[in-house]
Parts: C-alpha cells; structure tokens; sequence
C-alpha cells in the first residue's frame, strides 16, 4: 500500500493542517489556507480503493476532508487518507492499484512483498539447459583427469597383458586423505588400504596398487584380513610392479565411478531442486509475487532508443508528409507494412 504524505501547511501552498495533534493558531490564517486547498485534485483513499477528486470542504477541528470524486460522490475522510499531485505521480499509484475508470482505482489483490528475489516459472528449456550444463561440466572434468592421467591410463591397458600369481595380505588398514582449503576447511577423503606380498621368478615383492589409476582396494580392511590369498597381475618387464585390477577392467570401474557420481548430482538436480524451485515459484505466485520478465531485443519499441534529436526529426517529417528516406512511395509502389508493438 502507498505511504501518504503529510499533510503540512506551508507559506509556499499545500494542504492545511501541521499535524495530527497541533491546531491552527489563528482562525484567520487557518481560513486563508482552507480558502487555497479548496479545490485541488488529490488522490482519496477508502477502504481499498483511490479515488482522484477535488476537495470541496475541510474541517479543521475534525481533521477531516470532504471531496468530490469524478463521477460525483462526495466522500469525507482523515487527513491521512490524501494521496497528493496524484496525475504527477500516477506511476506510483498505478504500481499499486488498478484502474476502474472514472477516476477510481482498486487496490491490487495479492500485491506481495518480499526480501528475495523472485524467480521464474521453472520451463523445460531451462531445465533441460541445466542438466545439459551439469553432464557438459563433468563430462569436461573427466576429460581433465583422463589427460592429466594418461600414463597410468595406458599402463593400466596394458596390464592385462601381465603375468598372473597369487599374494598374501601382509597389511591393511582404513585411511583417510585429508587436505585444507583456503578458507580454513579441511576435506577427507576415506579409502582403504592393503599391501599384498608376492614372489615373482625367486623373488619377493609387495604391492598396494589396486589397480594404476586408484590405491582404494574398496572393501573394509575386515574384510581384506579374512582373505587368504589375493591374485595380483605382475609387470614382467618391472617385477615390483603389480596391480590386483587388471585391463580395461581398472578403466571402465573409473569411468563408472564418475558416471555414479554425475548421475548423483543430476538426479539430485531433476528430483530436489526442480521440485522444490516449482513449488517456490508458485508459493510466490499465489503470494502475488510476479516473476521476473524476459524480454527479447524485438519487443522493445522503436521509441525506447531514441534520443530527443531523432524524435523531433520524425515529428517535422510527420508534420510535412515526407518519409524519414525521401518523398512517398508512388502508388505503383507497395507501400511499407505498418509495424505494430502491441
């Protein structure tokens, strides 16, 4: 709802009245000023509607106003429900009240407030841009990682051509990888890890690679205790080399695991925040919070970029009967379609 202004006398014009508890000094000065706020157009509130009128009366000691509206009622009311130079300030009545004609206007039902920003209607093109920009984003971060490690990549490949024997777990535990960011934080990450001995040609060797590209062996270190032997695939060209997930096997079971992890943050996306962001939308809605407008480049009228020069060139031209590029077209010629903005 708008805020009224005060009602004040000044020396300057303006409507009678200092405040809501001062009277006039003098009835001689109060009837001066009463003699110039009668008839001035003013905006008039009752209940929820605005009425532009003219004030017609005014009664002092009651601090009241008596004014005509445009289709002649003659309405009485405090002080404070005058809203001043309505037709100069008709944007700011019109934010907050619908016209009904004549002079009288409504206020907006619904007409909500908010310390947040309001947000769109979700739409599927939105929705499908996103979920395109998260796969896009983490199909680039694996494509990061697969260059950064390409040696182990290929390593990996080709240790499914490594010689297969069996090992012994010597040692196994649940560790964490912890680092800090720059704000203070710190990050871990759990895995688990075992060292597995083995003999290869005579001589004994140990291992903790699970496979080239990762040290997780996965499973609980419970579980790795219980096992009696764990087969392990040796590099015969480097002995002390060795992995217990050979091949491809070791790359798809990476490439998976980013897959998990994008299926995770997209289904995360597609089943809580889109629900949640319609639900939010229409809570505005019904609050009568109007979503933001869009608004393409051809929807703007000529009108808004043109400067003040370039207006008064076109109503000289207009006034002439000439066209902005010369005289009229002849009638042999099709005339120009007329543009239409509304």
């Amino acid at each position: 709802m708008l805020e009224f202004d005060s009602i004040r006398a000044k020396d300057g014009g303006g409507l009678q009245g200092e405040s809501n508890n001062k009277k006039p000094a003098t009835q001689r000065c109060m009837g001066e000023k009463v003699d110039r706020d009668i008839g001035r157009v003013v905006g008039f509130e009752v209940d929820e509607f605005m009425y532009i009128a003219t004030i017609i009366a005014i009664d002092s000691e009651a601090e009241q106003f008596t004014v005509r509206t445009e289709d002649g009622q003659e309405l009485t009311g405090p002080f404070g429900a005058v809203f001043l130079d309505p037709h100069d300030r008709m944007g700011e009545l019109q934010a907050d009240y619908e016209s009904l004609g004549n002079g009288k206007f409504r206020a907006k039902r619904g007409k909500g407030t908010s310390n947040w920003v309001p947000v769109a209607d979700p739409d599927l093109r939105t929705i499908l841009g996103t979920s395109g920009s998260i796969i896009g984003g983490l199909f680039a971060i694996g494509v990061f990682i697969a260059v950064f490690s390409l040696g182990g990549i290929l390593t990996q490949i080709d240790s499914g051509d490594w010689v297969e024997t069996e090992g012994t777990v010597v040692d196994t535990y649940n560790a964490e990888d912890c680092s800090s960011d720059g704000e203070g934080g710190t990050s871990c990450i759990s895995y688990t890890s075992v060292t597995v001995a083995y003999t290869y040609e005579g001589q004994n060797y140990t291992t903790g690679d699970y496979s080239m590209l990762s040290n997780d062996w996965l499973n609980d270190a419970l579980y790795w205790y219980e096992v009696d032997s764990v087969t392990v695939y040796v590099n015969p060209d480097q002995p002390a080399q060795a992995v217990h997930l050979p091949g491809w096997d070791g790359v798809l079971e990476e490439a998976f695991t980013l897959l998990f992890f994008t299926g995770l943050i997209l289904g995360g996306y597609l089943f809580l925040v889109v629900p949640v962001w319609f639900v939010y939308a229409k809570i505005q809605r019904i609050s009568g919070i109007e979503a933001p407008e869009k608004k393409n480049k051809e929807d703007y009228d000529e009108s808004h970029w043109e400067t003040d020069d370039n207006r008064a060139e076109k109503d000289n031209m207009a006034e002439t009967g000439q066209s902005e590029v010369g005289d009229a077209p002849s009638s042999e010629e099709e005339a120009p379609k007329e543009e239409k903005f509304w």
